[in-house]
This record gives structure tokens, sequence and C-alpha cells, in this order.
């Protein structure tokens, strides 16, 4: 609706339909006859015209036909009919009420029967709809991913006609013209609402192939933060993307649907797998598109690595050390489950021995968590599995003890890691405050494993340090100012875990940190107006506790408070950054359920 355009309000539309309806009165002399006048268009009164106004006419007679319901204008005059606006009237508005599109009398009344919020019996007079039973159809296709191919259906078209032959079920083309068009309303409504919101975005982007790997797709999502301080996500982009899958071709359909969405000024950071090709992506961006011109802190932020995928890498390359006695696992596991004759005599040797009742599950050889997953399997069922070994003489990639010993070994470090990826993986709760300790955490287990006493571990630690130093540096920054707006941590949190790692290094690290924080702290008082102050509200969200559970960490956490203790000193403050940094820590809060939206 463009500006300046005037809609009637209800009550001036039931006046021009009345008088659209109007039939002219008879006289003492009975009815007025017509005169012999040519009639023109201007003299008749279709019945259409009850949805429509009238605009001025003009020199050569034309003039125009708006809707009072959508604002959509016809051109007209003595050449043109009024087809186009009946066919409008009929199928094409979106935004006239049910109730004008047909004579009531002429549409199928039921009564409804049913009950309100207290419990009481209600009924209610139903109306037959077909365009609300189109629209509620094309919702379902898409949200159960049913095929168009429905509308050929035999008996679908069975069901639907026993159930109301008044609805006629539309054929493929139009459900998907139908879906199609929910789509669009949503992008508009979608694309407004991103308008309104005055915060900054954060995205995160991947690539898929399909099932025959013979074409890509991109997706881009944009979290924020919402006016109730409750954390949102959209996806704004699903799209293909030709080969070849380049940095340049990513940073172009990256940019491409920034930029549509009106999107490209208000980023804060982009979260990308750890591909090479993202690499150069995040160089073009900076490079050949004007993002670098409004990214805070000059773009020092820009980037971060997916948390869960570098913990993935780390470990897998650890896990290649250990490759024969996890094989060994997971074919025994295949083997077991091949056959209902080996399940029965499995289920038999667990009973002797007391075992748990659970059958052998393999994992996904891509997927390291559940490859842990079957690790704790299949060591609550170790006494089952050599139990069954003895019964079946064709079983001959049982495990041997050393090799239990090995799994043993590396299942108590390899907890720490799962702990860490199940807290990174949360998406209805913000994860940014709690990655800093819990990648510190994650090193300082590294470099506990490169003291053990087993050589394999030794040999592991090495393969994961190489990983850590390669995409550490990416994103540490803004990793630890996501702990320093954590009231529970600050600077002295990550000083304390920073020294912990590279003692030599963490004077330089804690000085282009606060060179950081002042330069976000600038941005944000240049972008908002003095004062403007956004109150918390109590929503609920899901908690999550900064502490692993793992007690494989709990010594770093002990000499915490003590730190902290010493540490504070308070000076005077002139600003809200610095009277925050300043102000006292409760390191026990540390071991407590924290919502840092809440705060």
């Amino acid at each position: 609706m463009g500006p300046g355009l005037h809609m009637e309000t209800p009550e001036e539309i039931e006046k021009i339909q009345n008088d659209a309806r109007a039939e002219p009165q008879a006289g003492p002399e009975g009815p007025k006859k017509t005169t012999n006048k040519r009639r023109t268009k201007e003299n008749l009164k279709a019945a259409v015209w009850a949805h429509f106004r009238k605009g001025e006419v003009q020199d050569d007679g034309s003039y125009t036909a708006t809707c009072l319901y959508c604002g959509h204008v016809y051109p007209m005059g003595c050449q043109r009919g009024t087809g186009n606006m009946r066919h409008h009237i009929k199928r094409g508005c979106q935004k006239m009420p049910p109730s004008k599109r047909h004579k009531p009398d002429a549409l199928q009344k039921l009564l409804q029967a049913g009950r309100d919020e207290a419990g009481q019996a209600t009924v209610a007079v139903w109306v037959f709809d077909q365009r609300k039973c189109r629209r509620s159809l094309a919702k379902c296709v898409i949200a159960h991913e049913y095929p168009f191919s429905c509308a050929n259906h035999h008996f679908l078209k069975v069901f639907l006609s026993d159930l109301c032959p008044s609805f006629k079920l539309p054929s493929r083309n139009t459900i998907r013209s139908d879906c199609m068009n929910i789509y669009e309303e949503e992008r508009v409504e979608l694309y407004d609402f991103l308008g309104k919101i005055d915060c900054m975005f954060s995205f995160t982007s991947d690539l898929w192939s399909s099932k025959g790997r013979d074409r890509g797709f991109m997706s881009l999502t944009c979290h924020y933060i919402d006016e109730n301080w409750v954390l949102r996500k959209r996806i704004i982009g699903f799209t293909p993307l030709p080969s070849p899958h380049t940095g340049r071709n990513i940073a172009h359909a990256i940019y491409s649907k920034l930029v549509d969405w009106n999107l490209d000024k208000k980023i804060l950071c982009l979260v990308l797998d750890n591909s090479s090709a993202n690499d150069v992506c995040v160089r073009e961006l900076l490079s050949t598109t004007p993002i670098k011109n409004v990214l805070p802190a000059d773009g020092a932020i820009f980037q971060l690595r997916c948390g869960c995928h570098v913990l993935n890498l780390i470990v897998q390359d650890g896990l290649d050390v250990l490759s024969n006695e996890i094989t060994k696992i997971r074919e025994t596991m295949k083997y077991i489950r091949h056959s209902q004759q080996r399940m029965e005599k499995f289920r038999l040797a667990a009973s002797q021995v007391n075992a748990p009742n659970k059958k052998p599950a393999w994992d996904v050889e891509t997927r390291w968590n559940s490859t842990y997953l079957m690790l704790d399997l299949a060591l609550q069922l170790k006494e089952a599995i050599n139990r069954y070994a003895l019964s079946d003489n064709n079983f001959d990639m049982c495990p041997k003890d050393v090799d239990w010993e090995h799994v043993e070994a590396l299942f108590c470090h390899l907890k720490v890691f799962y702990n860490v990826t199940n807290k990174f993986s949360g998406t209805k709760y913000p994860t940014l405050n709690i990655f800093f300790p819990e990648y510190c955490e994650v090193y300082l287990t590294i470099k506990k494993m490169s003291q053990s006493a087993y050589p394999f571990v030794v040999d592991m630690s090495k393969e994961m340090f190489k990983k850590w130093n390669k995409y550490w540096k990416v994103g540490s920054i803004l990793l630890a100012i996501g702990c320093v707006i954590d009231p529970r941590c600050k600077l002295d949190v990550v000083e304390y875990y920073f020294r912990m790692m590279h003692p030599e290094e963490c004077p330089m690290f804690m000085e282009n940190l606060n060179t950081c924080l002042n330069k976000l702290f600038n941005d944000y008082l240049l972008a908002h107006s003095k004062g403007s102050e956004n109150q918390p509200s109590s929503s609920s969200t899901t908690h999550m506790s900064l502490t692993p559970s793992s007690d494989d960490i709990s010594d770093t956490r002990a000499g915490l408070k003590s730190f902290l203790s010493s540490k504070r000193a308070i000076d005077p403050t002139k600003t809200e950054m610095q009277e925050y940094l300043s102000a006292g820590l409760d390191p026990t809060s540390l071991e407590a359920e924290f919502d840092i939206l809440a705060w």
C-alpha cells in the first residue's frame, strides 16, 4: 500500500455497499421511465461496485476502481468492463472478509459443538470456506513436507470427499502456488519485522550437498535478541549454490542475502565451519564489500569458527591413534546385531554375568560424539561381550584385555569433550559466554593427556594440540569478550585461565582484549542515544551451568576463588563499562545455573 492511500473504515464500506444495492424509488406516478439517451458504463451499477471505490473521471473518460479491502487499483473507462474486478473479488483479494465473498444465504452452515477454556459446552455456527481450507492444506504440505503430487492421490480425494463434499481438492500446481503465496507473505512479514529491530545480528552459514552430490545448497541463519531479551533465530536463506564452491562464490552468496534482507549494516559476527574456503570467504567479504566499514571494533570480532566443528576435528585426529581398538568394538557391535540368533545368545550371556539389558549399537564414523556413546555402551557390556565370545567360535574380532584397557583410559578423557560439545550445541540459550572457560578446560585436558602413563594417550594429545593451535587464534578475542560480559567471569576469569595456558603471552592478550572492549563500548555509545536502557524481562529460557559436569576439571576451578579474592581492588570509574568491570564477583555463582539474558 503506497503512502497517502486512503482506506475506508468499516462504516464507510458498509455505506458504499448499501448505496450500490439501492434501487430507484417509485413516485406517485409509478417508476420513472428510462430516457432514450444512450447509457454509458458510468450509469450502470454492477454488483461488483459494492466492493470498489470509483475514482475521478478524466477528460478522456477514463477513471480508476480501487478495492475497498486491499487497495488494488484497476484502470476503467468506456471500453473496459468489470470482468477483472469480478475476478479480483472472486479469487484474488486476500484481505476481503469471508462474510463478504458470498451471500450469507448461499453458504453452508453447520452447528459446531465444543468447549471453552472453562470446560463449558459451546455451540457455534460453522461456515464452509474453500479459500480457508486451501490455505490450511498448503500449510499442511509445507509443515509436513508432503509432495505437491498428493493432489493426485486417489484415496486422499476419497477421504476429503467423504469428510467434506463441498471441498474441491486443488491441483498440484494450485497447491504449489498457494505454498509460494504463503512463503511470500511470511517473507514480507519477517522482512518488516527484522527491519524494525534495533540490534546487531550474528549469522551462521553452512553448505550441504544433495543425496546424489550433484547439487549444493547454502543456508544463512540470523540470530538476535528480541525486545524481551529472548534469544531468537530465523533462516533468511536456503538457496542452491552452483559449483565450484569457492570462497569467492560463498562470499557473493552470503552478501547477496544480507543485502536482500537489508541486514548488511547490522552485522556483529559470522560463524562458519573450518574449511579453507570459508577463510577465503571472510577475506573476500572484508576486502570487496562495504561490510568492513560498519563492523564493530573494526572487524576484529567478525569471524568465529564453529565450536562443535573444531572439537570434532580435534577429537577425530586424536581417535586416529586408537583406530584399531575402536574398529574392533564397532565390528563387534555389528556382528552381534547381525542376526536374531546372535542377539538371543548375547542376551543369555548378559544375564549370566548380570550385565545391563541393552542392545549393542555402533556409531556414525564421522561423528565422534556417537563414537563416544558407542564406547560408553561397550564398556557397560564388556563382561557380556567376553562371555558371548566363549559361546561363538566364529566370533574372532572380540577385543582383548589390552584393548579394553586402552578404551577405558581413553574414555575418561573423552568425557570432558563430550560434555563441552553438548553445551556448545545449545540452541535455546546463549553459548558465547560459556565458550572461553570451556575451551580452556579442553586445552587443560589435552595438556593433562600429554602427561599420561599410556604412550598412545600422549600421542593423541600431540595430534590434538596441532589442531588446537591451528584454530585457537581465530576468534579467541571474541570468545574472551563473551566471557567478560558474563558477570560471573569478567576480565579476572579470562586472565586466570589464560595464565594457566600461556603465561608468557597473557599480558599481550589482556592488552589486546582491553583495546577491543574499548572499541566496542565506543561504537555502542555512538549507535545508541544517552540513557536508552532496555529492562530485561522474566521470560523463561533454558538455563545452562557454566561448570562442566566432569570431575576432571575441578582442580582448576579450586584455585579460582583465592585468585579472585586477591585480585579485586575497586578504582574510581568514569564509564559504565569500567564500573561493571570493577564490580565484585561471587565465585560460588560459577557452580550454579545462570541465565545471562535474565540478568
